[in-house]
């Protein structure tokens, strides 16, 4: 089970808020992977939630950099740069292909994105932190 761990958390609340909700999308698909029997066609709602995580994710990076160049942070390129490899390897995905192995196929796109996200998190979105919290965002 993908659950949001406050070790995580920024202490910008906006921000902090926006990826718990990318966890918890993860974490519906982990569980429907989890419970999904063998045989069981679960590609419908395995895509639905796959299209979600690719939205939010989206909309996610567009509200960060939004706070970036409003706020000047002097590394935006660097870190637009890593979102905009995410994206593309999200749009890359065929997810025709999963229908054949819908659980194999889930799984691996689901480690994929949770490890890129809890990385990315924990690795590039703690060097902002200070910076955008000194500008007084919350």
């Amino acid at each position: 089970m993908i659950t949001w761990d406050e070790h995580y958390e920024l202490g910008i609340q906006s921000i902090d808020n926006q990826h718990k909700e990318l966890v918890r999308i993860a974490g519906e698909l982990s569980t429907l992977l989890t419970e999904a029997a063998e045989g069981d066609d679960i590609y419908d709602e395995m895509v639905r939630l796959i299209e979600e995580l690719q939205d939010y994710t989206a909309v996610h990076f567009e509200f960060e950099e939004t706070l970036f160049e409003k706020h000047g942070y002097p590394h935006a390129a660097e870190h637009a740069l890593e979102h905009s490899r995410l994206i593309e390897e999200i749009n890359e995905l065929d997810l025709l292909a999963a229908d054949e192995d819908q659980v194999a196929y889930g799984k691996k796109i689901l480690n994929m994105l949770i490890t890129w996200v809890f990385k990315h998190i924990s690795g590039s979105d703690f060097k902002y932190r200070d910076y955008l919290i000194e500008k007084g965002v919350k």
